[in-house]
């Protein structure tokens, strides 16, 4: 049985879905044209109404088939709302999504600056924003030349609902770039020749624009002699001929050389620059670790600063010397591939370490002059026919003194002292030379007890009367010894201390040495006996009665010498 309930639903179903959508382009006829609107039927309940101004680039006609876009089926006054404006637009945003998904190009003009740091762009009738990093690869201070011309861009963010769209310039420019990079990088050799322009300049070289990729010109590249900056020798936008030295296909990075385009003076250097020659150079630059010198146009060597003087050590050279001096200079190594020569100003002259070693061995006795006094030691020059030398030789703190700590030894010096040493150790390759003054005293005193203990008699001076025991005295050189009182006079009568006084002055023969007290002990009578034996083959005779004491009384008086 037919049931009008049934199909009822279904009809009304189909009728919606052939309805037209809000937000959306549809098909329109023109069925009336008044002054200043126009009805549209769009197969709706009813007529849209469109503003005549939006058809001022056409003449419109009845029956005429347009697309409108339709905003709204019901506005407030009951009537359709469509626009033919809105149909630009939303074709425009509908290619816009497409392009962002498809990251295709798109046609635009830059229409001027905004306030928010970048540009307008207008694209198919809708604007853009252009920000200002996203104009170019490089800065750009005067874009007037590209306002109003045709650019190309990619869209970076779209929003439709705001009505905002984000576009780039600089990501065209670079893929651009990188297809023509690729393509200039696949036949890239070394020894290709290009022209570029200086692009930037830093302390290690610079950037050199080959119009697709940039090279870097290092600084030892772009100049057979030494200088210190790039802008000694270029600037920026200086246009340059240069050649690729290195190229890796690896990391895509060019090495670029500018002074490989001339001879390379280094060339054959070695047949003119020998190994201990000696040539007159004139210094170009000063550093902290040596001087330049320059031997000839763009051939230039480095003298060490322990090769500048031989006497002079941990000074800067600018104390030393100055730029522009001609000196000359020995060369000691060179290396024409690295264009490196090692010189020295101080080989061209007799090493005077060497004539002190050969003229004072180890073991010489030298008078010297404290020239600084440090905490480890002392630093003296040597006062002999030596003393033009300004040779820094060192005595070491613990070689002062052996009986003193070497801290409180130093304090006992002053700047300008003249003492003497040894000397104890000799080192050629390090220009060393130590001395020691405790063992220069060792010797001294070795050779004045040597001298003591080998003379007849020696005159020493009374420093004490000591008790019961003897006589304490003073000899040459500030050596103490000790007169027993049995060493006065083998005549017990004569043995009495109360004959002497302190400051008294008499002589003595030293008998034997105390090490360890570091003591002489001498005597007197043994002069005695012997001013006896003389006497007595003098004035004795073999039948004499009388004593020898009573016939050398005055003789034996004369050993104490009066002040």
């Amino acid at each position: 049985m037919y049931n009008k309930n049934n199909i009822f639903p279904k009809l009304l179903s189909s009728s919606l879905l052939k309805y037209p959508k809000e937000k959306s382009i549809v098909n329109g006829k023109i069925i009336n044209i008044f002054k200043e609107h126009i009805y549209v039927d769009i197969d709706a309940k009813s007529e849209g109404k469109i503003p005549i101004n939006e058809f001022y680039n056409s003449n419109p006609f009845l029956g005429q088939k347009i697309k409108v876009y339709l905003d709204k089926l019901e506005n407030k006054n009951g009537y359709i709302q469509v626009s033919k404006n809105k149909v630009a637009k939303e074709l425009a945003w509908n290619n816009f999504e497409n392009c962002i998904l498809k990251n295709s190009i798109l046609t635009g003009f830059i229409i001027g600056k905004v306030n928010k740091g970048g540009f307008a762009v207008l694209i198919n009738g809708i604007f853009a924003f252009l920000p200002g990093s996203q104009l170019d690869i490089r800065p750009i201070d005067n874009i007037s030349n590209l306002i109003n011309t045709k650019q190309l861009f990619k869209i970076l963010k779209i929003d439709r609902n705001q009505g905002n769209i984000v576009v780039s310039r600089r990501i065209v420019l670079e893929e651009k770039r990188k297809e023509s990079k690729d393509k200039l990088l696949s036949f890239m050799k070394e020894g290709m020749l290009f022209y570029g322009t200086v692009k930037n300049i830093t302390n290690y070289g610079a950037f050199i624009d080959l119009g697709d990729i940039d090279g870097l010109l290092h600084i030892t590249d772009i100049s057979w002699d030494k200088i210190t900056h790039p802008s000694e020798k270029i600037f920026l936008g200086q246009k340059l001929k240069v050649i690729v030295t290195k190229y890796s296909c690896k990391d895509r990075r060019v090495s670029l050389g500018l002074k490989q385009l001339n001879i390379n003076p280094w060339k054959g250097l070695e047949k003119k620059y020998l190994t201990g020659s000696i040539h007159c150079g004139k210094v170009i630059s000063i550093s902290d670790y040596g001087v330049f010198v320059e031997l000839s146009s763009f051939v230039e060597g480095l003298v060490y600063l322990n090769e500048i003087n031989w006497n002079i050590k941990n000074i800067h050279p600018t104390r030393l010397i100055n730029i522009n001096d001609n000196v000359n200079v020995k060369i000691l190594d060179i290396d024409i591939n690295k264009h490196r020569i090692s010189l020295s100003m101080k080989q061209c002259y007799p090493n005077p370490w060497s004539r002190f070693i050969t003229k004072y061995p180890v073991g010489t006795s030298i008078k010297v002059v404290i020239k600084k006094i440090v905490p480890f030691g002392l630093f003296v020059n040597i006062l002999n026919d030596y003393k033009n030398s300004n040779l820094d030789l060192l005595v070491p703190a613990f070689e002062i003194d052996s009986n003193d700590n070497p801290i409180h030894s130093l304090k006992t010096f002053k700047v300008g002292d003249e003492i003497f040493c040894i000397v104890i150790s000799t080192n050629l390759s390090k220009e060393r030379i130590t001395l020691s003054i405790k063992q220069c005293k060792e010797r001294q005193y070795k050779l004045l007890m040597y001298k003591l203990i080998s003379s007849k008699f020696v005159t020493c001076k009374v420093l004490k009367i000591i008790n019961q025991e003897g006589i304490y005295v003073e000899l040459l050189g500030g050596i103490k010894g000790i007169i027993k009182k049995t060493d006065i006079s083998q005549h017990l009568q004569y043995q009495n201390l109360n004959n002497f006084i302190v400051g008294d002055k008499i002589n003595a023969r030293v008998i034997s040495f105390d090490k360890t007290r570091k003591l002489l002990y001498l005597s007197i009578k043994i002069l005695e006996i012997k001013e006896e034996k003389k006497a007595m083959k003098q004035y004795g005779t073999h039948n004499s009665f009388f004593c020898l004491g009573d016939i050398l009384s005055d003789v034996i008086k004369n050993t104490k010498l009066k002040m």
